[in-house]
């Protein structure tokens, strides 16, 4: 019975996997942006991915995380809060710092996120923590990530998607909200315990970072308004390069006649559009 027991959680859980749709908006977690890939899966409504019950469990395990982090550094956090107490207060907050993380209205601690929204390009994206500074009379913008020990033990940088986020958010912080950023930190904590930690310090917004992607999403959407698909480029050059990735799009990328596919793709979203 015990053997029966340890296979079918082997077997249905941890090792099982789901299939969810692929996503196709810009966001931090499609950083650094690859024009090709967004664009194609614009085409592909219907791609799916396979996910595995450790990403998911590391995802979560992510936002647990961030919430108890929230919550002790709650006097210092700059951004939208709601009360938790949903059904007899639930009063919202915006761009601002509550003391201790409560409810002015009740008392009640309030749940603490921050979205950053970009119109001309479409992006959008969840800040991890705005935090005030008073030895640097700023804020700093965090992106906060679980990682096993032996991965920040051996680490010399982040990942480029969390310093393209890092500067994407300082940037639209300051430009809508007028913030003064003090730097941004990406934070690596360890699990299950949340030592070894590590953490990268940046000085500034990282404005260029920010504008370079912004500048490849508007012209990706302007290459797609004049129907000039093939002319959309791409960053993989290697199936090695699709892998790192995860881009499910290799066959047409890499393929001898990868235009002529892109152009196939392009008619049938339009038709798809139109009916």
């Amino acid at each position: 019975m015990l053997d029966f027991i340890d296979k079918f959680i082997l077997s249905s859980l941890i090792e099982k996997e789901i299939i969810l749709p692929w996503d196709s908006n810009f966001h931090g977690a499609s950083l650094p942006l690859c024009p090709r890939q967004l664009m194609l899966s614009k085409f592909h409504k219907l791609t799916y991915k396979n996910v595995s019950f450790e990403s998911r469990y590391s995802f979560h395990m992510r936002r647990a995380i961030n919430t108890l982090v929230q919550e002790f550094w709650a006097d210092y956090l700059w951004g939208d809060w709601r009360c938790s107490d949903i059904h007899n207060c639930g009063v919202r907050y915006k761009n601002t710092r509550l003391t201790k993380g409560k409810c002015i209205r009740c008392g009640i601690p309030a749940f603490y996120e921050k979205i950053l929204t970009d119109q001309s390009t479409g992006f959008s994206g969840h800040c991890d923590a705005i935090v005030y500074s008073a030895e640097l009379d700023g804020y700093l913008v965090f992106e906060i990530r679980t990682r096993n020990a032996n991965v920040i033990t051996k680490a010399t940088d982040p990942y480029p998607s969390e310093i393209y986020q890092t500067a994407i958010f300082s940037t639209l912080l300051q430009r809508q909200h007028w913030l003064r950023i003090a730097g941004r930190v990406v934070l690596w904590i360890g699990k299950p315990k949340p030592k070894p930690y590590k953490f990268w310090f940046y000085p500034g917004i990282g404005e260029e970072l920010a504008d370079e992607q912004f500048k490849l999403k508007m012209e990706l959407d302007q290459k797609l308004k004049e129907g000039k698909v093939t002319e959309v480029k791409g960053c993989c050059e290697t199936p090695n390069d699709t892998d790192e990735r995860g881009c499910p799009f290799a066959g047409i990328c890499l393929s001898p006649v990868r235009d002529r596919l892109i152009e196939e793709e392009y008619r049938g979203w339009l038709l798809g559009k139109s009916s």
